[in-house]
């Protein structure tokens, strides 16, 4: 399993964010978030198709792929 760092910016634009970069909000209007426990073979494309249905929490940066999927 791996985690994936996606940035999502004010505009709604998702992206894959660098590996070392820290959750949460940037100084740039942007939100990053890791996806954990991603299962081997899934993309960064692929978590953020899944992402994009998703409405995370208030103040909640690092989300397991399993509740992105329900």
């Amino acid at each position: 399993m791996a985690s994936i760092m996606i940035k999502v910016a004010r505009e709604g634009l998702i992206s894959k964010a660098h590996r070392s970069a820290d959750v949460g909000p940037t100084t740039g209007d942007s939100i990053v978030y890791e996806i954990q426990d991603v299962p081997d073979g899934v993309s960064v494309d692929d978590v953020i198709a899944v992402f994009k249905g998703y409405k995370p929490a208030d103040k909640v940066y690092e989300i397991s792929f399993a509740d992105l999927k329900k």
